[in-house]
This record gives C-alpha cells, sequence and structure tokens, in this order.
C-alpha cells in the first residue's frame, strides 16, 4: 500500500501547490492527488514536473461529475470525463475521480439510474483507451451532496450494473445506515483507494469534528485490516487534512499510516 496527499482543503492557487507539493515530498508521501479547481487553470507540465523532482506519484485527478440530474448535466459530465483523461495523460495519472450526481439513491428514480450507468460506462470506456481508471467515490450528504453510491448496496449495484473493469471504488465512510467496518467489509474487494478520515461525533448529516486518523471514534487500524482482509492493496489519501494546521496533520498522518503499515 501506498500513501498520497490530497491537495484538497489548502486551497487552489499556484503558491499552494508549490507548497502541497515540496511538503508532500518532504515528508515522504508517496503521492499527491489534485482537484479541478487547481487543474483548469494549471501550468500541466509544471505540476508533473515539480511532483517528479519530489518522487511523488500524481494519482487521482477530481472532477464533478453530475449524470443524475439530467441529460444537459450527463453530457456536461462526459464533456467533463474527456478533459479529465487527457489531464491524466499528460501528468501520468492513474486514477479520475467519478461522481454519479447530487441526488441520494433512496429518491433516485429508473431514469436516473440508466442516465448514470450510461454516462459512467461511456466515461470509462474513453478512460480504458488512456490505461485510465475511474474511482467511484462512495459518498453521502454528511458534507456535501448525496449521490447513488452513498450505500455500499447500491455502490456495488452500479458496479454490477456498469460492468468495466476499470471502475473501482474509492472509499470514504461513514455511509447511510452503515459503519465504515460494514462498509469495509463489503467494498474491500472493489477499493483502490481509501480517501482516510476520522472524526468526533459524526451523525447521519454531519462528520462532527475531524481529526486525527487515530484519535477519532473510528478505530482505524482495525477498519483498514479489515479493508485488507477483503483484498484491499491500494493508495490510502489523506484527505480534508485542514482539521488542525494542514501542515502539521500532513506530518502527523503519514507517520502514523507508516507505523500502522509497518506492523501489518
Amino acid at each position: 500500500m501506498q500513501v498520497s496527499l490530497a491537495m484538497m482543503g489548502f486551497g487552489w492557487t499556484q503558491d499552494v501547490a508549490e507548497r502541497c507539493i515540496e511538503v508532500a515530498g518532504g515528508l515522504g508521501y508517496d503521492g499527491i492527488d489534485l482537484w479541478k479547481q487547481y487543474l483548469d487553470t494549471a501550468d500541466l507540465a509544471w505540476v508533473r514536473d515539480a511532483c517528479a523532482a519530489q518522487n511523488l506519484q500524481i494519482v487521482q485527478l477530481c472532477p464533478y461529475f453530475d449524470f443524475t440530474t439530467s441529460e444537459a448535466t450527463a453530457a456536461d459530465s462526459l464533456r467533463e470525463a474527456a478533459t479529465f483523461v487527457g489531464y491524466a495523460e499528460t501528468l501520468g495519472a492513474p486514477y479520475v475521480r467519478a461522481y454519479t450526481g447530487v441526488t441520494p439513491s433512496a429518491q433516485a428514480d429508473d431514469a436516473m439510474w440508466a442516465r448514470c450507468v450510461t454516462g459512467l460506462q461511456e466515461a470509462c470506456d474513453m478512460a480504458a483507451a488512456s490505461g485510465v481508471t475511474q474511482l467511484l467515490e462512495t459518498h453521502q450528504v454528511i458534507h456535501s451532496g448525496p449521490c447513488l453510491s452513498d450505500t455500499s448496496p447500491t455502490t456495488i449495484r452500479l458496479l454490477e450494473l456498469v460492468d468495466r473493469p476499470n471502475l473501482r471504488v474509492a472509499i470514504q465512510t461513514p455511509l447511510v445506515g452503515e459503519t465504515p467496518e460494514d462498509s469495509a467489509r463489503q467494498l474491500g474487494r472493489y477499493v483502490d483507494q481509501v480517501q482516510a478520515h476520522n472524526w468526533i461525533g459524526a451523525t447521519e448529516t454531519s462528520w462532527g469534528q475531524l481529526t486525527f486518523l487515530d484519535a477519532g471514534d473510528l478505530d482505524f487500524a482495525r477498519y483498514l485490516r479489515i479493508l485488507r482482509e477483503e483484498g484491499f492493496d491500494g493508495w490510502i489519501s489523506v484527505e480534508h487534512a485542514h482539521h488542525h494546521p494542514w501542515e502539521e496533520t500532513a506530518a502527523h498522518e503519514i507517520a502514523y499510516l507508516r507505523k500502522l503499515l509497518a506492523e501489518g
């Protein structure tokens, strides 16, 4: 397993990117994840070369798709997917994040499901030609818009309906009506990336207070162990690291994860 640092939450300017890449490389991270808000105006050649100089793999690129709302948003999402596959080719990134939209699974009708399945199939097919995998992020209203992958069963349903080998999962918990451990057992064999978080006092609609991976309500070591038992052996992404000064969080989390991984 390898560990990446997500630029998300630190800001989207060039000076933030420069500092984030420098910090991640200096702390010994294996990779970095980059977001649309920065990439759409970035000098991609500079990003590629700066990350290479710090021995950082550019891991996941993060756009925003919405296949469920309408035919128009689905068409926009496919154009976005094409743009980000191009970014991935330039940057050597193996993954592009995939969302389904802003409709929760419990409220989605058959047309929304069908539109999302078709959209994800087309996105995966265009990505496959470039050797890129789409990472379906499990996501619920806990900090942003809901989506069809807000439970483990609906995520598995999507994977089966889309039926593309380059559609895998980026697991972010908790999901609706499930403990993180439940989600890990159900989804572990599909997961290529863990979006690593911990919290104090999460509810159905809020993370409560985000905190360090070894300091929250979630037994992160047990959660990761379950994922590994189910077949996970990919990337752990330190995301939403702004609950403390982000450079402090970045240093704390890589030290904890290196120790955890060394212990097996």
